[in-house]
This record gives C-alpha cells, structure tokens and sequence, in this order.
C-alpha cells in the first residue's frame, strides 16, 4: 500500500513546511499552478494510473459546484489548520466546522415555460 499521507509530508519535496496547513503553496504569481502527479500520487502515475480518476474529479467538480450554488459556505475558524486522524482513510479530528446558509435567488427576471 502506498502511503500517500506520508509521501504528502516529505520535507525533501515539500520543503521545510511540509507539515503546515499552506494552500497558497499551489499558487505562484496568484495563479493556481498544477503539480507533477508524482509528487501527490492519490491516483498513482504511469501505465497502472486508477482508472477511475478522471470521473472521480467530474464527480467531485459537479458536486462542490452545484452546493457552491445552492450555498453560502464559511469555515468557522479560517485561520486553525485541523488536525488529522489516521485510519485507512484520512478524517479531520471534530469534522470541519462550517456556517451554511441558503443561498437567496433573484426570482424578479426569472422566466417560466409553461403548456
């Protein structure tokens, strides 16, 4: 089994803030920059790559687009990095805290069909 949390945490390839809840670390010039799937292999790499990948981001994608719509979302303490417990599948300890409000729609220009 591959280790995925801990290859996401080696300082060789990650720097010396390996450990640190840094999102910005994806950004350079404030522009989203994509990272060799070597690097961060969820998926793996190469000839025996999940076969499954590619509807797995469609999915997930589809799903974060269509409650970013429906939603207001705010993460209740932005600045608190949460910590992670280690079963087989990587959880946050306590969930992630989060404010979620319905979204208001502007239904003054919204048309119908009718038959």
């Amino acid at each position: 089994m591959v280790q995925t949390y801990e290859m996401g945490r080696m300082e060789s390839v990650w720097g010396k803030d390996c450990t640190k809840c840094r999102p910005k670390r994806w950004l350079e010039n404030g522009e989203y920059r994509t990272e060799s799937s070597f690097k961060f292999p969820v998926f793996h790499v190469g000839p025996r790559m999940c076969l499954g990948r590619d509807m797995a981001y469609i999915q997930m994608m589809s799903i974060v687009a269509s409650l970013m719509e429906m939603f207001e979302i705010d993460v209740v303490d932005k600045d608190k990095c949460p910590e992670n417990l280690l079963p087989l599948t990587l959880k946050m300890k306590g969930g992630l805290p989060m404010k979620v409000r319905a979204r208001v729609r502007d239904t003054t220009n919204a048309t119908t069909s009718g038959g």
